[in-house]
């Protein structure tokens, strides 16, 4: 005879929806990155003519940080610090 629970899965680490979620996200940002590699770019920059940064780029980092503030809403959140 079994222990009571020893047949059901044990439960999934606690990082683990933070790793689907990172996975998820990563697919995503990976389309749209290959969708843009066959569009015309539009490049501006950020602190020097050097640091140059796409449209794509702004799109992909807008979809991280919006999916994981909506889906972790309790997490702390680094992005707020980040200047753009």
């Amino acid at each position: 005879m079994k222990p009571s629970g020893e047949d059901q899965a044990a439960p999934a680490a606690p990082w683990e929806e933070c790793f689907q979620a990172a996975v998820q996200l990563a697919l995503r940002a990976g389309q749209i990155i290959r969708k843009a590699l066959t569009e015309e770019k539009r490049v501006s920059t950020k602190t020097s003519a050097a640091d140059l940064v796409t449209e794509t780029d702004h799109l992909v980092e807008d979809l991280i940080i919006s999916e994981l503030r909506e889906r972790f809403p309790s997490h702390r959140s680094p992005f707020s610090l980040v200047h753009v």
